[in-house]
């Protein structure tokens, strides 16, 4: 889910251990689920969801990037990431490192590529219809991060993976992204009973809605900055690049 997946689950490259009994249940992941969507992508019309090209794993699509596109990507690759979410939550076999921490960080590469996008339009071609879109999924996208992060069903295999014996045999690593994964969950409102996790779904809606708000607005104020300089200051500057910097001015 890039910067927003971050926040769940850190990135790590990681081996698993199955779980130890005298008689192991078969063990099931997601594994379906992301080969149906590695099926749908083939069938995605809209770039923004499209798995990058090229070598070192690919480079986004920026000549095709519209912006009517991104609405619609981010609202089906949301949709892609919880039913993955859902298989593991569901996943009927005993809670593993494999099964549970793995699996979390294979899932939302649908939606990790459209945050690039996101990413790029937010920081380097902000635009009224842009900030537009923004303000309307900043609270949904909100709902969604704590959709998942108050999935109790989750949360509990999570949390036995955190408690369990074998985290001691992981190595370091998995170790550390086990821990960032429930702490993350944690600190996101998975232990709140009742109303009080109720009450802190809302304030994260509505503080996503109060920074968009403010974001835009230095935005917007930004665009009316003028920079006022003399002839003098430019001296040394090549006559092209003068002419160029003018003409864009005006």
């Amino acid at each position: 889910m890039g910067k927003f997946k971050s926040s769940l689950t850190a990135m790590a490259v990681v081996v698993a251990l199955g779980a130890c009994s005298e008689q192991k249940a078969p063990e099931t992941t997601s594994t379906d689920v992301q080969n149906t969507a590695t099926s749908q992508q083939a069938q995605f019309d809209n770039v923004l969801l499209q798995e990058f090209k090229g070598p070192y794993g690919g480079v986004p699509a920026f000549d095709k990037m519209n912006l009517e596109d991104l609405k619609p990507a981010l609202e089906k690759a949301m949709e892609l990431n919880l039913k993955e979410i859902e298989a593991i939550a569901n996943n009927e076999a005993p809670p593993t490192f494999e099964n549970v921490i793995v699996e979390m960080e294979r899932a939302g590469a649908e939606l990790g590529r459209v945050f690039t996008y996101y990413g790029i339009w937010s920081s380097n071609k902000s635009s009224p219809e842009f900030r537009e879109i923004q303000a309307e999924m900043s609270p949904k996208l909100s709902a969604f991060f704590t959709q998942i992060t108050q999935n109790e069903k989750l949360f509990e295999r999570v949390k036995t993976v955190y408690e369990s014996d074998e985290l001691k045999s992981l190595t370091p690593e998995e170790q550390r992204i086990t821990w960032m994964t429930y702490n993350s969950f944690a600190r996101n409102g998975a232990t709140l009973d009742g109303e009080a996790k109720k009450r802190y779904a809302e304030i994260n809606q509505e503080l996503a809605t109060l920074h968009t708000k403010f974001s835009n607005n230095v935005l917007a104020d930004e665009e009316n900055y003028v920079t006022y300089i003399t002839e003098d200051q430019l001296d040394g500057l090549p006559a092209s690049f003068v002419k160029a910097a003018k003409a864009a001015a005006e």
